[in-house]
Parts: structure tokens; sequence; C-alpha cells
């Protein structure tokens, strides 16, 4: 199918290495059955959302990321309603290009909002888990991962909310770096963590209503504000060699030259630019160069 060239290797990966499971329904109808790279893969035809999240606990059961096979009229906007997730995340995960969907398509579904992120599989999952902020436990079952078994070289996230995430000690150095950190930065806003920082996406994704307010991270001089390459957003300069980027506002309440103070209102949340939802797009930088957000906020 046309598609698979595109997002095949998405799946075959999560279908073989991640031991993804069926959707379960409360009506099903005419199982189905695919090969994929010589491994028989049971689908469905229908599917529904799943109540479940990220942060419940120690024990947070998380089903499985399961597959799903497109049918006549679904499309990526259907199909996400339905599992009761976003866009993006279904985007992403399949590496979709089009809103349009094929008969027979095959697709990977999660239970909740989150992203494929890539990762070193020689690290541990514990340690994964701390860097993203979410419960091991959690991230072992939605990625079907036995207690013992080997990481694949990319894991699925799920989306947490930024007020159940729990705040981490300042560090007195960054151990990637070696630099000293001496910069604490705050939460620009409050919502859902939808995608995390990795080699493609430069920060972090934090999806909230159309007008929630979003903040300084810390204080400084506001660089630009208003239209850009993160549809309206505003860009800070720190002085002391870290900038913060806020994107897709709808609204920018500071304007270029203005000196903010950290936690002050810099405009509201919205959907402007490249975005198929509401969020905040939120960079770190360094001296330019981007820094993933959780090791620098609380």
């Amino acid at each position: 199918m046309p598609r698979l060239a595109t997002h095949g290797w998405v799946l075959a990966l999560a279908l073989i290495v991640l031991g993804v499971a069926p959707l379960e329904l409360r009506h099903p109808i005419a199982d189905a059955s695919a090969t994929v790279d010589g491994m028989r893969v049971p689908l469905k035809t229908t599917i529904e959302a799943m109540p479940a999240t990220a942060s419940s606990g120690p024990s947070a059961q998380l089903p499985p990321v399961a597959a799903y096979e497109a049918k006549t009229g679904d499309t990526v906007v259907t199909v996400a309603a339905k599992a009761g997730i976003s866009v993006d995340t279904l985007t992403q995960i399949n590496q979709l290009s089009t809103p349009a969907l094929t008969p027979g398509e095959r697709l990977l579904v999660p239970p909740v909002d989150g992203t494929l992120v890539p990762i070193d599989p020689n690290q541990s999952l514990d340690l994964l888990a701390q860097t993203f902020r979410v419960n091991p436990d959690a991230l072992r079952r939605v990625n079907g991962l036995s207690s013992d078994g080997k990481l694949p070289n990319q894991l699925f996230i799920p989306a947490i909310k930024t007020d159940a995430i729990a705040p981490v000690a300042a560090a007195s150095s960054n151990p990637s770096t070696g630099r000293e950190r001496v910069v604490r930065f705050v939460w620009p806003t409050q919502g859902t963590l939808t995608q995390y920082f990795w080699q493609y996406h430069p920060g972090i994704d934090v999806a909230n209503d159309v007008g929630t307010p979003e903040l300084a991270a810390d204080g400084g001089k506001v660089t630009w504000a208003g239209w850009g390459d993160y549809g309206i957003y505003v860009q800070i300069d720190h002085a002391n060699g870290f900038q913060t980027v806020y994107g897709h506002m709808s609204k920018v309440l500071v304007s270029v030259g203005q000196v903010v103070s950290r936690g002050q209102l810099l405009g509201l949340m919205g959907a402007t630019g490249r975005a198929t939802g509401p969020h905040l797009h939120f960079e770190i930088r360094y001296q330019g160069v981007p820094q993933n957000p959780l090791d620098l906020l609380p």
C-alpha cells in the first residue's frame, strides 16, 4: 500500500519489538489478520477510546500500543477521535503526511497521547523513565516490554500532566556537558506534556485550552513577539547564554525590547502556525543550541 513506504518501518518495529496488542472493542466485528515481516499480527476493524492515564501511580496499568486496520471512511481525524488521542500523536507515531487513510492501511494506536522517541537501547528503562518523568511501570507496559528484555531503538512515551510531574532537585552540573547549572527555570504553563525533546523536535509541547496563560520561564528581554517560524510566538534572551521560545500563541501580551520577570504573563495559548491543536511549543536554548527542557525545569 502506498503509505507503508513512509511509515511501515515504524509499524514493523513496534509490532515485532514492542509486542503490540490488538485494540479491545466493545462491539468487535470481523477481526482481521495481517503478515508483517513474516509475523502474523491480529488486527481489529473498529476502535474506541480507552480511559487510561500515564500518571496514575506506581502500578499504572496502561494497555499496550495497539494495531488498527483502517476501513472505508476512516481519516486520521476520525481514528484519533475514536481512540481518544490527538491527531498530533497519531500522525507522529505513524509518520503520516496527509489526513487521508486507505482502507486496509495498518496504524499504531496508543491508549493515550504521547510520542515515539528514539532511544539508546543500552540505557536502563528506569533511567529513561526518570529522564522523561514517566512512571517506569507505565512505560514498560505501554511498550509491551518484559522486565528483563532488551530495549528497542525507540519507545512510546506517554503524555503526562505538568502538575503531576515530581520536582527534581537542582543539580550542580549538567551530566551531558559538565557545564555548571546556574539557572533554574519555572514551568511556563500548565497542561498535558504531549511531545518530548528529541532529535527532530527541539523542545517540548504542552497542550491545554486556547487562552491558557503562558508565563516567562525566567527573567530576560523579549527579542521576538509576533508571527514567525512557530506561528505567533515569543522569544526571550536571558542574558546568560540561555534563550527560551514560546510557540503557537493565540495572542501576545508583550513587545520586543520589553524586560520581563520570571513568571510574568507573556501571552495566551493557541494553535497558530503548523499546529493541529492548542498547545505551547517550548524551547530552551544555550548559546543557540536546543537543550532538553526537562533537564532544566523543576
